[in-house]
């Protein structure tokens, strides 16, 4: 789940006849310290940057694909051969699929999710006698998982959290749910049952998918908050939970990281540090660098939607470190790179530090231009072009601020981006008064 300016179908099948026209165109993060200041909470609500008169709305950019796949890949699990089950969840389970495994438009998700929790309640029932069938085993809290998934696409985000709340529980009990460092001490065990770790990994991911519908429910009572004063307190408490979740995450993922290397380097003779190298090659083997960039990214694009810049920038940088800023020269990697740094830049804005914002734009749109025809290098050429017309307008150099808004908000149109076109023209319109 990504937020502000989603990549639509239109936008990735229009990005090959826009990519000629693209070319031509023009704080370290480290132990238990980053931890704590990751759970402060900045009492700023907005997404401008104020100078003297003017505001500057930033432009945020969703990854079309890859950064977003945390949530997918980390939880994913799968439901058991179908002879686990006994012959009426069996039964349950293929009309649950009959009426989910269809085209969108002929789903029944409500009849969906009635026969999966029906299935669910039967295991439930079954597992207080029979170990096959407990509660944390694979193939039930996977039919858990499959019932949060249905409550999201039904829009049921209560039932979402409800759900992912409940997995979490089977997978790691309840002080395994309020402590992040006793899976880390269960992750640094070299004994550990290889199961066992994939649990935690399983938990990690659900944990991340918690966090984002907390945040997603706190923005939609946000946006109801005009017309029901009682949705702004729940929004405020939704993005508490949205926090001590993303928290979660990031506290098991740094603080097993940092142990693993300092333990890798006590083995070379070389001193333990605090500050890990974020060299990709240097991770524990079961965290690959796709889930650790993609948490650091969905938490920093939280952060920064509450202009907590100074949380947001240092976990995006490092995630670029991660990636190694696309020098491997590889698309995906590359467009991944020019997503980060379209943040950074935004970040830039956000704080007023606009010299920053100047350098992640233009790196960012040299690693853009470079495949113009992939959607996640297009939508960051967008947001980093209006980026530079924001920098160049706040030091008074009004014309070349209007040369990089009118092509962001051209593109931005061809591809179909209203949204984007809007904001790129507004500006323009503002710096022609």
């Amino acid at each position: 789940m990504f937020r502000y300016f989603a990549a639509t179908t239109a936008r990735a099948s229009n990005a090959s006849r826009l990519g000629q026209r693209v070319v031509q165109s023009r704080r370290v993060l480290t132990g238990t310290a980053c931890i704590g200041q990751i759970r402060k909470m900045s009492t700023q609500q907005n997404n401008s940057l104020s100078d003297g008169n003017v505001r500057y709305t930033i432009m945020a950019v969703a990854a079309a694909a890859g950064l977003s796949l945390f949530g997918l890949a980390g939880y994913a699990m799968f439901f058991g051969p179908g002879s686990m089950y006994p012959k009426p969840v069996r039964n349950l389970l293929r009309e649950a699929g009959m009426a989910y495994m269809r085209p969108p438009e002929k789903q029944d998700l409500p009849k969906a999710l009635e026969c999966y929790k029906q299935a669910l309640a039967q295991l439930d029932a079954l597992g207080t006698s029979d170990s096959q069938h407990a509660r944390d085993m694979p193939h039930v809290t996977g039919l858990v998982a499959r019932v949060a998934t249905v409550c999201t696409e039904m829009g049921d985000l209560d039932g979402a959290i409800e759900a992912y709340t409940d997995l979490l529980e089977r997978l790691l009990g309840t002080d395994g749910m309020r402590d992040a460092t006793t899976q880390v001490r269960r992750l640094l065990d070299d004994s550990l049952d290889k199961n066992e770790r994939q649990g935690i990994l399983r938990a990690l991911g659900c944990a991340n998918k918690l966090a984002e519908t907390y945040e997603a429910r706190g923005q939609r009572s946000k946006r109801r908050s005009a017309v029901l004063p009682h949705a702004r307190a729940a929004s405020t408490a939704d993005a508490d939970k949205a926090a001590q979740w993303y928290g979660w995450c990031l506290q098991l993922v740094m603080l097993t990281y940092q142990n693993h290397f300092n333990h890798q380097q006590l083995a070379d003779n070389k001193q333990p540090t605090n500050t890990p190298s974020f060299d990709p090659d240097t991770l524990p083997s079961y965290f690959p660098v796709d889930i650790v960039t993609s948490l650091m990214y969905n938490a920093a694009t939280f952060y920064s939607g509450n202009a907590q810049i100074e949380l947001a920038e240092p976990l995006l940088q490092r995630a670029l470190d991660l990636m190694r800023r696309g020098a491997d020269g590889e698309e995906t990697n590359v467009c991944r790179s020019s997503i980060l740094m379209s943040h950074l830049a935004n970040t830039g804005v956000m704080s007023g530090n606009l010299p920053a914002a100047e350098r992640w734009s233009i790196d960012g749109l040299a690693l853009a231009k470079r495949f113009p025809h992939n959607a996640d290098c297009l939508n960051s050429f967008i947001a980093l072009t209006y980026d530079l017309g924001i920098v160049y307008e706040a030091a008074g150099s009004l014309e070349s601020a209007r040369v990089q808004y009118r092509q962001a908000a051209e593109i931005a149109a061809s591809t179909g981006d209203d949204d984007a076109a809007k904001l790129a023209t507004d500006a323009m319109t503002r710096i022609s008064k």
